[in-house]
C-alpha cells in the first residue's frame, strides 16, 4: 500500500497529465477545429482527473473505464467532489470509440467543444482543490 505522500505525488502527476491533455483539447477546439482530437484528449483528461481524485482520497484505482465512471459517482456521493462526471465519461468514451472506428456521426456534432473544454477546466480545478486539501495545503 502506498503512503499518503506517494499517493499525493501520483495524484499530482495524474493531474499534470490531465492539464496537458486539457491544453491539447483546447487547441483542438479552436479553428481549424479538430473534433476527434478534442474529444479524445478531453476523455483522457477527465479519466486522469478522476484517477487523481481517487488517489488523493485513498481509494483503489482502476484501469477500466466503467469502474472510473462508478468511482466518479462515488466521489460525489461521499462529498469529496461536487461535479459528477460519470455520464460525461460514458458519453466521451462512446464518441471516442466511434471516431476511432470511423463511425463518427451525430453524437460528435452534438458536443459543443468549447463548452466541453470549459467544463473540463472547471473539473480539473475542482480536483486540484481536492488534492491540495488531501495534502493539507
Amino acid at each position: 500500500m502506498a503512503t499518503k505522500k506517494e499517493r499525493i505525488g501520483e495524484a499530482r502527476q495524474r493531474l499534470k497529465t490531465a492539464r496537458d491533455q486539457w491544453h491539447r483539447a483546447a487547441v483542438a477546439s479552436w479553428e481549424p477545429i479538430e473534433p476527434a482530437e478534442c474529444i479524445s484528449h478531453s476523455f483522457y483528461a477527465f479519466e486522469n482527473a478522476v484517477t487523481a481524485a481517487v488517489l488523493a482520497v485513498g481509494l483503489k484505482t482502476t484501469t477500466k473505464h466503467y469502474e472510473k465512471e462508478a468511482l466518479a459517482s462515488q466521489l460525489v456521493a461521499q462529498g469529496k467532489l461536487k461535479t459528477d462526471v460519470s455520464e460525461r465519461l460514458n458519453e466521451l468514451n462512446s464518441v471516442r470509440k466511434d471516431v476511432q472506428y470511423g463511425e463518427a456521426g451525430a453524437s460528435l456534432i452534438e458536443i459543443d467543444l468549447e463548452d466541453l473544454v470549459a467544463e473540463l477546466d472547471e473539473f480539473l480545478s475542482e480536483v486540484e482543490h481536492l488534492v491540495n486539501e488531501s495534502e493539507g495545503i
